[in-house]
């Protein structure tokens, strides 16, 4: 927001209008990138603080018209009950009509609430819609409405260009957003780096005309790159050429803009710095008058500026990515010479831009005075004013990585893969921390050698180059490795070197070549590191590796290790590092964040498909939670919110998902993904299938889901695919199967990824034989709820091959494993299916039972064993990696529903009821043992 205080100002003196009865309108205007979104969202959160009932939307040109779909929700929330809502969506409708009976709901709404509407892109919009709104705000004048329209400047071309503009010369009040100027900027600088900005800071930014999102934009992949280090407080670049990363982040922005646009821009950067129409239109071989039109559109959008005939780009930043790109093309052709091997300490001139940062961060590091300066890393820059609150969650979780054993053996076998996975899915910040922390000091050469080369590996071909060549070159940079240690090292070098060099700049998601890194999220972007003794990705600020002291959103470290494992399908490594974490923390005695403990324990929980343990750690969660850090309750709340769903109590999941929304805040934050999926979940269930697609791939302006998302959800890819399909959105299932599909390959020792990927393959194209495999999969990776999922899939697909017999026993199948896992909704749902096909006696769901032996659930049962067997609660809780509170919570409703209270009256009820339960034979074999 640097630059923008005087516009903040002015839109919340209209807030303080609308909250006291006081309606208007408010376009802002700008180019692309000058801040209209953030400053929607900063409207939109201040007019909830005073009380304003707030919808807000973005125009994107598909599905049904914005403004309608966008006030017809903010009806449904603040008229609950209200008849004939759906009335005003039927296709065709009079447009003069819905603008009357629209007109009407909403100032009737308005009566009880102030209301604010705030729409995004309204230069997208359609005539219709543009009619429809230009209507209200006419009509509503008098009202206590307030809305608030982001565009940018476009050629009147169309009716709805013509019908906003009337509204911004009539009927609004216009907010005009510019180029920030060199104060802005430079103080933007300083909030994205946390440091000063020195000159050659401030030198590039200025290549960015002022525009905000160029500026944070060339930063991002700058850090991401290892190209800004900072020496006692001050921030330098040392890159002599624009990163990669910013070749993604231009190529985005052109492909949201039309095919002609695109190719004037790459014309004109051809052409020189300046150019005429009627060069661009002789290169381009088009009439002059199609040229000029889109000129006047690329002026009018920001991008290039006139001086008289003569046009030249606004910024230099987008005219040198073009250049850069286009001589790249250009020598694609030419096979680079091949790099046998990378000694550390001389990087060869001719290496591609990706490893030869690393050599001038590596001199940039050598400061005369001996302080050693930091890299900057995106995930964990320390933000102006933040202060060091003594965040120890690097120790905590090296100390936790220990709890896996040999480091020779067991740690490498079980972290390569979590931290593959966790890279390839765009959190390649979070997996270049694991693996610095894994290759801890004091380590032998041979078990570092071994650690190295498997995390190296998966780093490679999870996209991420840069950093498996600083990882192994670290350890090769070790005196002590032996010669045959030290071959395999240079291998493996050589080996990325070449992937490095056959990279071509990667594109949005729509297009985007197979197998290349880029997704969106924290540490996307593949990052090459400072090759410094401090440690991989450099040692960062420690008040910056937690998320109670870093970015908001942010999360410790312990975190993402523990979703790393879950997500790779190592429920015991996880269960191991969950329970070494939380006796490390509470044997330090120091204050820790323990909400979060219980909630990511209990995703683990839910993932293995124990709903009911899991229930019962979210709501420890939720109870251990500090008012003043709420935010350590969302990953609890999501839980419960999933759990809700899966047993048919829509209310609590809907409440639960309305809350985790108030505190996940900005794109990256470690949540966001998490919670599209629970919104998108709760939309399906409501059934509303395009406004759950739009959640998964239109989130924050992203045309793609998180990646991140498909690795923790194994049903998530083929839940969308199902959805798209519902809708008639073809082209987004097919790139939701493809990204399941890229995620499978990147990983292919992870079971519920090449389950995902079957399973969205086997809806996309009605293929039992694929839906048949996505079962296995993931009974093997110990997710019973997926496996069912897909099991109710293979049934619909077979039974729509007449194939009768084969759907009620997969269905009978799926039936089973709800009722295992205790989802009353989908055992509901197969009970449905199986009565459709003429199935009577289908097993009852075990919800129906209040009382007695037959009542109690699974997880119950395994409490109820190991007490049985002799063990005290925290016993108890220890061999089952449960927390105490949650035994506790157990065993009351166990003795509840059987009416006892003794543990002697319980051991009689085991015995009379399961006399030879195998679990119990298993159980005393245990304990005897020990």
């Amino acid at each position: 927001m640097a630059g923008r205080e005087q516009v903040l100002a002015a839109l919340s003196g209209h807030l303080d209008a609308a909250a006291r009865g006081s309606g208007n309108c408010v376009i802002v205007e700008g180019p692309f990138g000058a801040g209209k979104s953030r400053l929607l969202k900063a409207a939109v959160l201040e007019g909830a603080e005073r009380g304003l009932a707030a919808v807000s939307g973005r125009v994107n040109g598909t599905e049904r018209p914005a403004p309608t779909q966008l006030l017809i929700n903010l009806l449904r929330h603040v008229m609950p009950g209200e008849a004939g809502l759906d009335d005003l969506v039927r296709p065709g409708g009079n447009p003069f009509w819905l603008t009357d009976r629209m007109g009407e709901l909403v100032e009737h709404a308005s009566r009880r609430h102030p209301l604010l509407i705030v729409l995004d892109d309204v230069h997208a919009i359609d005539d219709a819609s543009a009619l429809v709104l230009r209507g209200l705000v006419q009509s509503l004048a008098a009202s206590p409405v307030l809305w608030i329209f982001a565009r940018r400047p476009m050629p009147t071309r169309s009716l709805a260009h013509h019908a906003i503009g009337w509204l911004a010369e009539h009927a609004a009040v216009r907010l005009r957003l510019g180029a920030l100027d060199d104060e802005a900027v430079a103080s933007l600088c300083t909030s994205f780096l946390g440091a000063k900005p020195d000159a050659t800071v401030l030198s590039w930014a200025a290549r960015c005309g002022g525009n905000p999102w160029l500026v944070e934009s060339l930063l991002d992949a700058l850090v991401q790159a290892g190209e800004v280090v900072v020496v006692k407080g001050t921030a330098s670049v040392v890159a002599d050429r624009l990163p990669e990363g910013f070749h993604t982040a231009v190529g985005g922005l052109l492909d949201a803009l039309p095919p002609a646009a695109r190719r004037l821009l790459t014309c004109g950067q051809r052409i020189g710095r300046t150019f005429t129409v009627e060069k661009a239109a002789a290169l381009l071989d088009s009439p002059a008058a199609e040229v000029s039109a889109q000129v006047e559109e690329l002026v009018q959008a920001g991008l290039l500026h006139r001086d008289g005939p003569d046009l030249g780009f606004a910024q230099k930043v987008i005219e040198e990515a073009l250049q850069q790109t286009a001589l790249h093309e250009e020598t694609a052709a030419v096979a680079p010479t091949a790099v046998s091997a990378l000694a550390p300490s001389a990087v060869p001139t001719t290496a591609p831009q990706t490893l030869r940062s690393l050599t001038s961060v590596a001199d940039a590091l050598a400061d005369p005075t001996g302080d050693a300066p930091s890299v900057v890393t995106s995930a964990a820059s320390p933000r102006a004013g933040s202060t060091d609150r003594g965040c120890d969650c690097d120790d905590l979780t090296a100390r936790a990585l220990s709890a896996l054993g040999d480091p020779f053996d067991e740690v490498p076998r079980a972290l390569a893969p979590a931290v593959r996975l966790l890279a390839s899915a765009g959190r390649s910040a979070e997996a270049g921390r694991l693996a610095d922390l894994a290759v801890r000091p004091g380590i032998e050469a041979a078990a570092e050698t071994h650690l190295a080369l498997e995390l190296g590996h998966g780093l490679r071909d999870a996209g991420r180059h840069g950093m498996s060549a600083e990882l192994l070159q670290r350890t090769l940079a070790r005196h002590d490795v032996c010669e045959l240690d030290r071959a395999k090292l240079k291998g493996a070098i050589a080996g990325t070197a070449k992937r490095v060099s056959a990279l071509t700049v990667p594109g949005p998601w729509r297009g985007q070549p197979v197998g290349l890194p880029s997704f969106h999220g924290p540490g996307g972007r593949d990052a090459a590191c400072g090759n410094n003794s401090e440690g991989f990705a450099g040692r960062i600020p420690a008040r910056a590796a937690c998320g109670e002291c870093g970015e908001a959103g942010g999360r410790p470290l312990w975190t993402w290790l523990l979703r790393a494992f879950v997500a790779a399908d190592r429920f015991e490594e996880a269960s191991a590092v969950c329970a070494a974490i939380k006796q490390e923390a509470e044997k330090r005695g120091t204050p820790w964040p323990e909400p979060l403990w219980y909630g990511h324990h209990a995703q683990l929980l839910a993932s293995a498909g124990r709903l009911e343990e899991a229930r019962a750690e979210a709501d420890t969660a939720l109870r251990l939670t500090d008012p003043s850090a709420p935010q350590d309750a969302v990953p609890a709340r999501l839980v419960l919110a999933r759990i809700s769903m899966h047993r048919g109590d829509l209310a609590t999941a809907g409440e639960h998902v309305r809350t985790a929304q108030r505190l996940v805040t900005g794109a990256g934050a470690a949540d966001k993904a998490a919670l599209d999926w629970a919104l998108a979940q709760l939309h399906a269930v409501g059934g509303r299938p395009a406004t759950a697609v739009q959640v998964l791939v239109d989130a924050e302006r992203q045309d793609a889901p998180d990646p991140l998302l498909f690795a923790e959800a194994p049903t998530a890819a083929a839940t969308l695919v199902r959805l798209a399909k519902q809708v008639g959105l073809g082209a987004e299932a097919e790139r939701a199967a493809d990204l399941a599909r890229r995620l499978c390959e990147g990983n292919p020792t992870v079971q519920s990824a090449a389950g995902a990927a079957e399973h969205a393959e086997g809806v996309l194209r009605g293929d039992p034989a694929a839906l048949h495999r996505a079962v296995e999969l993931h009974r093997l990776a110990g997710r019973p709820l997926a496996a069912g999922s897909a099991l109710e899939d293979a049934a619909h697909v077979e039974q729509s091959m007449q194939n009768r017999p084969r759907a009620v026993r997969l269905l009978e199948s799926a039936m089973d494993l709800y009722l295992d896992c205790g989802a009353q909704r989908d055992a509901a749902r197969v009970q449905k299916k199986l009565r459709h096909l003429g199935v009577h006696n289908v097993r009852g769901l075990g919800a129906d039972i209040r009382s007695g032996w037959e009542s109690l659930t699974s997880a119950e049962l395994r409490v109820v064993r190991a007490i049985v067997d002799g063990r005290t609660n925290r016993e108890a809780a220890s061999i089952l990696f449960l927390s105490p509170h949650t035994v506790d919570s157990h065993l009351r409703r166990v003795f509840s529903k059987l009416d006892i209270n003794s543990r002697v009256e319980l051991t009689k009820h085991f015995i009379a009821n399961e006399p030879c339960s195998p679990e119990m034979t298993a159980s005393r074999q245990h304990g005897s043992a020990g």
